[in-house]
């Protein structure tokens, strides 16, 4: 039997606010352990390995010396600290963020709270099975960098992080020049503005068994809240050299919510998640990629990778080896460019592709007479004598709808179905910020 998730309540009123017995109301079985002195914490960090959380009051941080405490055991922590305030005082998201807290929380917002206790349980329970996967996947080989292999939110940040010479530039408007671009995106993923939310993707195909698919669409949240899409910040990390990091991150967190949905019920939901050509370019990398995924607790065939038609030839060998990893667990593979002149492409690789997604030019072609409804007939048909799915991306209108129809393809998105920040078929996974790692969203409260 495992032991109860373990609390460690850095003075913030337990008793008053209840957490342990609301989260035991929720079917989580927690141990809270309060410490007011710094002996106290001193004692309860000495066992840094036991803790699943760590609750502090944004007040004792200064006052017990929190910060200075937790950081010659932060490598051994795999504990969050979220700190708790008061509802007027003065601390910040930003100034949480600092002192490396995956979360602030006002104490009266009790619902809050236990979302977030919840989330960061759960994130904790991540980062000790990648721990385990660490010192036993010999098949990783022995000279994976640490970095690579974790490629955690806090990698990132430690290799991507500004000095002081940087603060200046962090504040630039994107475009000034590449510089000032890397340096204030970088300090976004720092403050952890990483953020995935989740489109679904519609069955047109009434022959088949009900899944519940959805797109993992990554974004970074500026310092004003604002989301960017990819095109305003993917350029400038592959300008830096990151995107294997970013890939890593957003695949371990997508496996993590996956894993909470399949767990909480919904069996048949399936997740497309992108990964790049230069992630795939790196042959340790793409092992990597699929320890995560065979490692991950999932029912068969419900992840979907989706790569560009360039990772056949510029990654052939990794993504190869990748792609045979996917098929030991059913799990598919995806091109998303294929062009109306790919059905030779499409037959020479039906070993290892499983989906075609029909592009936003092929639909938008489509819809404005430039894409001839033949051409796209013809691609679909062959994808699909070749045992493929095919997908329409961009679909954001109902002028789409009987061409798709009569083109047969098996499923849309876009955002004539459902935008992706709007209440999904399963609104729990709305949205996942980034903080320390896997955390969960729900629909917001009314009222």
């Amino acid at each position: 039997m495992s032991k109860a998730k373990q609390i460690l309540c850095i003075d913030p009123e337990p008793s008053d606010l209840r957490i342990a017995a609301l989260l035991n109301r929720r079917g989580l079985a927690v141990d809270l352990t309060e410490v007011s002195t710094p002996e106290g914490l001193r004692n309860a960090l000495d066992r840094a390995g036991w803790w699943d959380l760590i609750l502090c009051d944004g007040e004792s941080v200064e006052g017990l010396g929190v910060d200075t405490a937790i950081l010659p055991f932060r490598d051994d922590l795999d504990a969050s600290l979220v700190l708790v305030k008061a509802a007027d005082s003065p601390l910040s998201v930003q100034q949480s963020h600092r002192l490396g807290a995956a979360d602030l929380v006002v104490r009266d917002e009790i619902e809050h709270l236990l979302m977030v206790c919840e989330r960061e349980l759960q994130s904790c329970a991540i980062r000790k099975e990648l721990r385990v996967l660490r010192r036993t996947a010999g098949s990783l080989g022995q000279d994976v960098p640490r970095s690579v292999m974790l490629a955690t939110i806090h990698d990132l940040s430690r290799t991507a992080r500004p000095g002081k010479e940087d603060l200046a530039a962090t504040v630039a408007t994107p475009g000034e020049s590449p510089m000032s671009d890397q340096a204030r995106i970088r300090a976004l993923i720092d403050a952890g503005g990483l953020t995935l939310e989740f489109q679904p993707i519609i069955s047109l195909s009434t022959h088949e068994g009900h899944r519940s698919m959805f797109e993992t669409l990554v974004r970074l949240k500026d310092d004003t809240g604002k989301l960017l899409m990819p095109s305003e910040f993917l350029p400038v990390l592959e300008s830096a050299g990151w995107m294997t990091k970013i890939d890593l991150w957003i695949l371990r967190r997508a496996l993590a919510t996956l894993q909470d949905m399949q767990k909480g019920g919904a069996q048949d939901a399936v997740l497309f998640i992108n990964v790049a050509t230069e992630t795939l370019n790196s042959a340790e990398t793409a092992k990597a990629l699929g320890a995560f995924i065979s490692a991950a607790r999932l029912v068969r065939g419900s992840v979907v990778i989706e790569v560009r038609k360039s990772a056949f030839i510029d990654a052939q060998t990794a993504l190869e080896r990748f792609a045979r990893s996917l098929q030991a667990k059913n799990h598919g593979l995806l091109i998303e460019d294929a062009g109306l002149e790919d059905c030779g492409f499409l037959a020479e690789h039906r070993e290892l592709i499983t989906h075609v997604k029909l592009s936003r030019t092929m639909t938008q072609g489509l819809v404005e007479r430039r894409v001839p409804q033949e051409a796209v007939n013809a691609l679909v048909q062959c994808a699909q004598k070749e045992g493929m799915r095919v997908i329409a991306l961009a679909v954001d209108n109902a002028e789409l709808l009987p061409m798709l129809f009569a083109a047969g393809v098996d499923a849309i998105q876009g955002h004539f179905v459902s935008m992706p920040y709007q209440n999904l078929m399963y609104p729990s996974i709305q949205r996942v910020e980034s903080s320390s790692g896997p955390a969960w969203r729900g629909p917001e409260r009314s009222g």
